[in-house]
């Protein structure tokens, strides 16, 4: 008994001091064998037009690169400690070279999910020709000589009705690329896989600078959301993403005037990144000298104190960097007489913001039990997301995590409450992942491409059948509810901080 006994403790003693040397040799061989698999599923569904069953084809090749996706995932994070440095590297370069491979088989393919970017293309020629691209739309007499067989035909037809809606730094994009080549799909693509190559890289440099595992950019660089909405279809989320990605370099480096340049670059690739400029505010803490008298203050009082905690140096610094740099952007396209914004009211009507609301699933939730104006649900969510941002802007941020932690609030809570009907719209949630996994936000970036089901009934866009919202929204809000609930139970620097 006792040499078995022996035995098994000496056992057990050999597989632990072989442990980092099992996870040195199969992290890296794991991630090479899974790599392989995805990159050539990628390959040999590239071509998504070749496909009878059409989106159904491509929700289920989608479903096949998240399995491997997961496991990708599971594999680092159950491997990646402890490692030598040379495995280290080993990692991230194949995190890296696997990323950019799969982005490669997919960007010469044509688009298939969306024509967005042939707009990005011809806005491009618009501007090589000295066009103004907020002048006219692509419809319009005056530029009857810049249609080609090739761009226009592809627009979306009630884009050729819109001017341009993409703002200045998107259009500098699409400039740059039509000068370097000029009328080519492909070109505008590469630009959009670049842009999320210099994410991968930033995302890794900042989680290492802030003590976390850098191949946690494998959430990004490997998600097939992102891969299929950048490198495929070409969608210019990327592009702001990747200067999200460079405001949390900043600020994690503690440059606040710096930070509020990309995150105003972001904006001018899309006007949704404004949204998250009350997270990267800081709140200074509260002293204990400042908090007893402030109990004696009046309430007047109480409350400007508070805020003088936000509205500090740093905080107007980047304020004022983040302002200049947009006025800036627009010094060159002031000629428009107000037209880069004409755009927005038939955007709003045709999405279902107004009138009806069919875009608003909870509405549409609401109103199996009682009919509601859609006028009421609007002010009902503005009130609720005006009360995350300030909430958000208030909260004391202490790292990098805290203010992903914070975004991944924001953006989830605009994301629940207009639900958008395209699966692109929930990309920029994935960086944030990196810092801060959180299951619920995870599955909904997961789930979003089940929206592609609702083009199989367009005549009913953009409304979402009641099972397929339930099946989107409703694990989502379950389970970060559920996590919300373990955390406060464990108590400790995580309860109730989101």
């Amino acid at each position: 008994m006792i040499d078995t006994t022996t035995a098994n403790t000496l056992g057990q003693r050999r597989f632990q001091n072989s442990r980092p040397a099992l996870s040195a040799a199969v992290l890296p061989v794991a991630l090479i064998i899974i790599g392989t698999a995805s990159t050539s599923l990628y390959f040999w569904g590239r071509d998504l037009h070749r496909f009878t069953q059409w989106l159904a084809a491509y929700i289920g090749l989608f479903i096949g690169q998240l399995a491997m996706y997961l496991l990708a995932c599971y594999v680092v994070h159950r491997w990646s400690h402890p490692l030598s440095r040379v495995t280290r590297w080993a990692t991230l370069l194949l995190v890296i070279l696997f990323g950019v491979a799969s982005r490669a088989v997919l960007v010469p393919q044509r688009p298939y999910l969306s024509s967005d970017v042939y707009r990005y293309v011809w806005d491009g020629r618009v501007q090589a020709a000295g066009i103004n691209p907020y002048r006219y739309t692509p419809e319009a007499d005056e530029l009857k000589g810049l249609r080609d067989d090739k761009i226009y035909p592809n627009i979306n037809r009630e884009d050729k009705r819109w001017r341009s809606p993409y703002p200045p730094v998107a259009q500098l994009v699409f400039v740059a690329v039509a000068k370097l080549a000029p009328m080519s799909v492909t070109a505008i693509k590469t630009a959009i896989a670049s842009f999320d190559l210099m994410t991968m890289l930033v995302l890794m440099l900042v989680l290492a600078r802030n003590g976390i595992d850098p191949a946690r950019a494998i959430i990004f660089a490997w998600h097939p959301l992102v891969i299929f909405e950048g490198a495929h279809s070409g969608h210019i989320e990327s592009g702001y993403i990747a200067f999200i990605a460079l405001a949390l370099l900043a600020w994690s480096s503690r440059k606040w005037a710096l930070t509020g340049v990309p995150l105003a670059l972001a904006t001018l690739v899309k006007f949704f990144p404004a949204l998250l400029l009350p997270v990267f505010l800081r709140t200074k803490p509260e002293s204990t000298e400042g908090s007893s008298k402030g109990q004696n203050m009046p309430t007047g009082s109480r409350v400007s104190l508070f805020f003088n905690r936000v509205a500090h140096k740093s905080n107007l610094a980047m304020l004022l960097t983040f302002g200049a740099t947009m006025m800036l952007a627009y010094l060159s396209y002031l000629d428009t007489s107000g037209n880069s914004f004409w755009f927005a009211r038939s955007y709003f009507e045709q999405e279902g913001f107004v009138q009806s609301g069919a875009r608003y699933f909870l509405l549409h939730v609401i109103r199996q039990v009682i009919w509601i104006p859609t006028v009421v649900f609007v002010v009902f969510a503005a009130a609720c997301l005006l009360t995350v941002v300030i909430w958000q802007m208030l909260r004391i941020k202490r790292d990098v995590s805290d203010v992903a932690r914070g975004a991944l609030t924001l953006i989830g809570t605009f994301l629940l409450l207009t639900t958008p009907r395209y699966a692109w719209y929930y990309v920029w949630l994935v960086p944030f992942l990196c810092f801060a996994p959180r299951m619920g936000w995870f599955y909904l970036t997961c789930a979003s491409v089940l929206l592609y089901l609702v083009w199989y009934t367009p005549l009913v866009y953009p409304d979402v059948p009641l099972w397929l919202g339930a099946s989107i929204y409703a694990p989502c809000i379950a389970w970060l509810v559920w996590e919300q609930v373990n955390t406060a139970r464990r108590g400790g620097r995580n309860t109730i901080r989101d």
